[in-house]
C-alpha cells in the first residue's frame, strides 16, 4: 500500500470513530440544555478547568513522547516514568480540598466547593488515559482508539442525561465524566497486549528517563499547564466575575459544540501527523509532503463549517438547544477567527515537540496568552457587553495564532532545507 493510501486509510479509521463519538453528544445536547441550567454548565466547566490544570501535567507530559520513542523498550521506560509521576501528583492532590473555599470564592460559585474533593480521581483518570491513549497510538491501533472514544462518549453523555433527570445537577455531570474516563481506559487496555505494558523499572531507570526526556516535564509541562491556566482557569474567572455565571454557562456550551466538529477532524489528522512526522524525522525524510496533506485536509473541512456559523449560528442554536440558547450562536459568530485558525493549527501543533523547540513555543504562547487575556480584561473594565468583548478577544487571539503559524512554517522550511 502506498504512503498516501495508508495515510488516508488511517485518517478514515480515526475519523469514523470520532464521528460516532461526536454524534452522541450532539444527539443528547437538546436534553442536557433542558434539564441543566446555565449555572450548572458554568460550575461544571470551572471544576473541569481546575482538574485539567493539574491533570494536563499528571504524567510530566511524558505520554506524548510514547508514540515517537525509537523502540519498544524506550517507550516502556517512558510509560513507567509517566505513571510514577502520576502517582506522586495524585497523592499530593489529596490536600486539594483545603483550597476548596478559595476556588469557590474565586469563581463566585459556592456550590463548587463540595465537588473539589473529587479532584484526585480526576487527575488519576487524566494521567492514565493519556498514557494508554498514546501507547495505543504508538501501536497504530487506530480502531482501538476509535472504540475508546466512542465508549467514553456513550457513558459521559448518556449517564449525564440519566442523572440529570434524577435531579443530581452538577454532581451528575461530574460523575458521568469521571466514569467515562475510566471506561475509555479499560476499553483500550482490554484490546492491547498486556505484556508490552507491564514491566519492572527501577528508580535509576526512571531518573535516567527523566534526564533523557527532561524537556517534557520541565518545558512542555509548563507550556501545557499555561495553556489550560490561560484558556480555562483565567478565562473562566474573567467571565464568571465580570460578566456572570449564566454567560459563562452559555459560552462553555457554545465552545463545546462549535469546537466538536473541529476536534472531530483535527484530532484524526493530528494523531496521524504526529506519528508520520516522527517517522520522517527519524529517517531524514522531508516533512513537506505530510505537512501539505495535513493542512489541505483540515482546511477543506473548515470552509463549509465557517460559512454555516457566519450565516446561521443563532438560528441553529435556538432551534436545537432551545430558545434560551440562541445567544450562544451569536457568541460563536464572534469567535469565528479563532475557530478558523484552530482548523489549521491544531493538526500540526506537535511541531515544536518534534523539532525540540518546546522552550520557544512556551515563550510564544506565554506572550500570546498575556495579550489575549489582557484584551478581554481591559474591555471588561470598560463594562462592554459580552458580545463586544468576545469580538475583540477573537480578533486578538487569531492574530496571536497567525504568529504561531508563521513560526511553524519557518521550522518546517528549515528542516526541509537541511535534508536537501
Amino acid at each position: 500500500m502506498s504512503e498516501t493510501k495508508s495515510y488516508y486509510k488511517s485518517f478514515v479509521t480515526m475519523l469514523s470513530g470520532n464521528v460516532i463519538s461526536q454524534i452522541i453528544p450532539f444527539a443528547i445536547a437538546p436534553i442536557l440544555t433542558r434539564i441543566y441550567t446555565k449555572e450548572d454548565f458554568a460550575i461544571f466547566a470551572n471544576y473541569l478547568a481546575i482538574a485539567s490544570m493539574i491533570g494536563i501535567v499528571s504524567t510530566g507530559r511524558l505520554e506524548i513522547a510514547i508514540p515517537i520513542a525509537k523502540d519498544k523498550s524506550d517507550a516502556q521506560r517512558i510509560v513507567a516514568t509517566g505513571l510514577f509521576i502520576t502517582i506522586i501528583l495524585v497523592s499530593l492532590s489529596f490536600v486539594f480540598p483545603v483550597f476548596s473555599e478559595f476556588f469557590s470564592n474565586l469563581y463566585n460559585s459556592p456550590q463548587l466547593e463540595i465537588y473539589l474533593i473529587l479532584i484526585p480521581i480526576a487527575i488519576l483518570s487524566i494521567g492514565l488515559l493519556g498514557v494508554i491513549t498514546n501507547w495505543v497510538l504508538r501501536l497504530k491501533k487506530y480502531t482501538v482508539l476509535s472504540m475508546g472514544k466512542v465508549s467514553q462518549s456513550i457513558v459521559n453523555n448518556g449517564l449525564a442525561a440519566g442523572l440529570g433527570f434524577l435531579g443530581w445537577g452538577v454532581k451528575g455531570m461530574i460523575i458521568a465524566w469521571l466514569l467515562s474516563q475510566f471506561v475509555g481506559i479499560l476499553m483500550m487496555f482490554f484490546f492491547i497486549d498486556k505484556k508490552v505494558t507491564v514491566k519492572e523499572h527501577s528508580i535509576v531507570t526512571i531518573k535516567n528517563t527523566l534526564r533523557e526526556y527532561k524537556d517534557f516535564p520541565l518545558i512542555n509541562s509548563l507550556h501545557a499547564f499555561t495553556d489550560v491556566f490561560a484558556t480555562q482557569v483565567v478565562l473562566f474567572w474573567i467571565i464568571s466575575n465580570f460578566f456572570g455565571l449564566p454567560e459563562l454557562g452559555v459560552f462553555v456550551v457554545m465552545n463545546k459544540y462549535v469546537r466538536a466538529p473541529i476536534v472531530l477532524i483535527t484530532s484524526s489528522v493530528s494523531s496521524i501527523f504526529y506519528t508520520e512526522m516522527g517517522t520522517c524525522i527519524n529517517n531524514d525524510i522531508s516533512p513537506i509532503p505530510i505537512l501539505k496533506k495535513t493542512i489541505s485536509t483540515s482546511f477543506a473541512f473548515s470552509i463549509p463549517f465557517i460559512i454555516i456559523l457566519l450565516f446561521f449560528a443563532p438560528q441553529l442554536f435556538g432551534w436545537y438547544l432551545g430558545s434560551d440558547w440562541a445567544i450562544a450562536g451569536s457568541y460563536a459568530q464572534r469567535i469565528v477567527p479563532i475557530l478558523l485558525m484552530m482548523f489549521i493549527l491544531s493538526p500540526i501543533s506537535s511541531i515544536p515537540i518534534l523539532f525540540n523547540q518546546q522552550k520557544k513555543a512556551f515563550l510564544i504562547s506565554l506572550a500570546g496568552y498575556t495579550v489575549t487575556l489582557s484584551s478581554l480584561f481591559v474591555v471588561s473594565e470598560f463594562h462592554w457587553d459580552f458580545l463586544d468583548a468576545l469580538t475583540i478577544y477573537g480578533i486578538v487571539y487569531a492574530l496571536y495564532q497567525l504568529t504561531y503559524l508563521y513560526w511553524f512554517y519557518r521550522l518546517i522550511k528549515n528542516r526541509h532545507a537541511y535534508i536537501n
